[in-house]
């Protein structure tokens, strides 16, 4: 592997599955607020082989753009998405739904693993939307 922090990296990946799913162990455990989403984000249905063959699909290609970066910024944005879609992949499989349990009560219920997920694709965007930035002025 190219990337010489590796070993920080799937610690990285280690520790935001672990604190999402001791979050959902002490949420279900002491009794707090929670639900069982056994949809996809925001609730939405559909037929579980086409949900799982695209995150399939989805996880393989970020290992793959993981495995041959060189700890960019998309290293990082790819560990941040993997994790939360790990631990609510970890979820479906064991539960047969996703534990939610932050309510701003103006949004759908979310987890931290969603956070995770929202975060590394907002990383993705910033860097590419930066590096088309860049790009654009060179061409000047």
């Amino acid at each position: 592997m190219k990337c010489q922090r590796t070993f920080f990296l799937i610690s990285l990946f280690i520790f935001f599955v672990f604190i999402d799913q001791l979050t959902k162990y002490i949420i279900r455990s002491f009794g707090g607020f929670y639900i069982c989403n056994s949809g996809i984000a925001f609730g939405l249905k559909i037929a579980p082989l086409f949900f799982y063959s695209l995150w399939a699909i989805i996880i393989a290609t970020i290992i793959i753009t993981f495995l041959t970066n060189n700890c960019s910024l998309k290293s990082y944005s790819s560990i941040f998405i993997l994790a939360g879609a790990f631990s609510n992949i970890f979820d479906r499989l064991r539960y047969g739904c996703v534990i939610d349990f932050i309510n701003l009560k103006f949004w759908p219920i979310f987890n931290l693993a969603d956070i995770f997920i929202c975060l590394g694709v907002s990383l993705l965007i910033v860097r590419f939307s930066t590096t088309d930035h860049l790009l654009s002025k060179k061409g000047r």
